[in-house]
């Protein structure tokens, strides 16, 4: 055990720990539901380590060495990795025959001024979804911890349906041989995950209705 977690730390250092870790959240092709109405989407940052300006933005988890030190891993196309929830939730909907649109959130903002920037720009459903946790997290098996809100809001602002979602699942990796292809799998539990929201029967009811 003592040489495969010397080989899991070379890995690490080859790979760049000082930052380079890097894994590419847009793009992302869910397999969401088609609905008719217009929907504006909304990812909003609310984690305490970007909040309290331990982590930029675009964190997305770490990744341990053997003797546990932890290197933070980043999105491979530089933007906040809410930035890339929305951009994958609108192609992944657009794909789908789905009108979207975008709005851009500050972790520094209230809801009430994200409900304002819908009211000015949005149009139809505003699909809002607070972050509160979600980075990926391990030493060999990778583990992501999520803390989501969901709320359907309607073109007027009413307040339509209203859902958390919690968890800590195992994405991949072995403890005997390391994190293995964390580039694919890392980007499957986000795929997965935004999945079990939009089939959501609460969710795809409030976006429905």
């Amino acid at each position: 055990m003592k040489t495969k977690s010397i080989y899991f730390l070379a890995f690490l250092i080859l790979s760049g720990c000082a930052g380079s870790l890097k894994i590419q959240y847009d793009g992302i092709n869910a397999n969401l539901p088609a609905f008719s109405e217009n929907i504006t989407i909304a990812i909003w940052d609310q984690r305490e380590q970007v909040l309290d300006g331990s982590r930029k933005p675009d964190f997305v988890g770490y990744m341990r060495s053997g003797a546990g030190i932890a290197y933070p891993i980043g999105t491979a196309s530089g933007k906040p990795i809410v930035d890339d929830i929305s951009s994958s939730i609108a192609s992944s909907l657009e794909k789908q025959g789905c009108t979207t649109s975008i709005i851009t959130t500050s972790p520094t903002e209230d809801e009430h001024a994200i409900l304002e920037n819908f009211a000015k720009n949005g149009s139809g459903k505003l699909f809002l979804m607070k972050c509160s946790e979600y980075h990926t997290d391990g030493y060999g098996i990778q583990n992501l911890n999520y803390d989501l809100l969901v709320k359907i809001f309607a073109s007027d602002g009413q307040l339509l349906k209203e859902k958390g979602f919690q968890g800590d699942r195992n994405l991949g990796g072995s403890v005997a041989w390391g994190a293995g292809k964390y580039k694919e799998y890392m980007p499957e539990g986000l795929k997965t995950l935004l999945e079990e929201i939009f089939n959501d029967p609460e969710i795809t009811s409030g976006l429905s209705q």
